[in-house]
């Protein structure tokens, strides 16, 4: 088949976690053709069976994954999956192009360093999507999705905590928020989620976890999610609630993420 008749390609870069997989499963049996540049050898091992074409590219290689996408006339692209935020301090591991966009960065933090990477994407011709279209049914709406509803307590320490998350996000440190009988006990920093939890819980059992967006997230990167690796760490750590923002926070595996939560009266709410 000529490339004049093949159908068109999109790019889906992938770091890990759930998110990259899920999208991939959901795209093949919608008969959307995906070409993935997974981060690591094992991401492209799992996306393979659903995927068109893979490549396996460092994070840092900006200029190969861009020759990439030209080569193989992508010009859709989503970007989906985890990446360790401390790669940011391990310049060996950046080629050329990328050390330059680091290099003129105002500051470090995700979104200044995003926006950057969304600028050389349109230099590139590149359009980037936005996560929620294709996935809708992962951003869940307002609601209490468990069986029990946070107690009254608890509510206060949520409504505490909403709009100092949501400042802490708005600033760059994190979106995630441990309190404590409206006392902040620990705030996401560059150690992500999961860790700023276990560090939370260590000081506070039947704590209350918030997580928000940025006020202005771009949906096109850097959707903020939660599953069942941070409920384990809320289950381990005797948390009691886990408190999303509406539409704006990924839920992952789903019917899983709820029976954990269900079987150890874990309150799931979103606000």
């Amino acid at each position: 088949m000529n490339s004049s008749t093949a159908p068109e390609l999109t790019g889906l870069i992938a770091g890990a976690g759930e998110v990259p997989l899920y999208f991939a499963q959901k795209a093949k049996n919608a008969g959307l053709k995906i070409l993935a540049i997974a981060f690591t050898p094992q991401i492209q091992a799992d996306l393979e069976p659903f995927v068109e074409k893979s490549y396996c590219i460092g994070v840092g290689k900006l200029d190969k994954i861009f020759k990439t996408l030209k080569k193989e006339q992508v010009r859709d692209l989503i970007i989906l999956g985890k990446v360790d935020k401390s790669v940011i301090f391990r310049p060996q591991l950046f080629d050329l192009r990328s050390l330059k966009i680091i290099k003129n960065l105002k500051n470090r933090g995700d979104k200044v360093l995003m926006e950057a990477v969304i600028e050389e994407l349109d230099k590139e011709g590149l359009r980037l999507l936005d996560q929620r279209q294709f996935m809708p049914e992962i951003f869940p709406a307002k609601g209490t999705l468990t069986a029990r509803h946070p107690s009254e307590e608890e509510m206060k320490d949520i409504e505490f905590g909403l709009p100092i998350a949501r400042k802490l996000a708005d600033m760059e440190i994190g979106q995630t928020l441990v309190v404590k009988n409206q006392v902040v006990v620990a705030v996401e920093a560059v150690e992500g989620t999961n860790r700023a939890i276990e560090r939370g819980c260590q000081l506070a059992q039947k704590a209350v976890v918030v997580k928000v967006s940025r006020s202005h997230q771009d949906f096109r990167y850097d959707s903020p999610g939660v599953g069942p690796e941070t409920l384990q760490g809320m289950i381990d750590g005797k948390a009691s609630v886990l408190a999303l923002e509406a539409g704006c926070i990924m839920l992952l595996e789903q019917e899983k993420t709820l029976a954990m939560a269900e079987k150890h009266h874990i309150s799931i709410i979103c606000i």
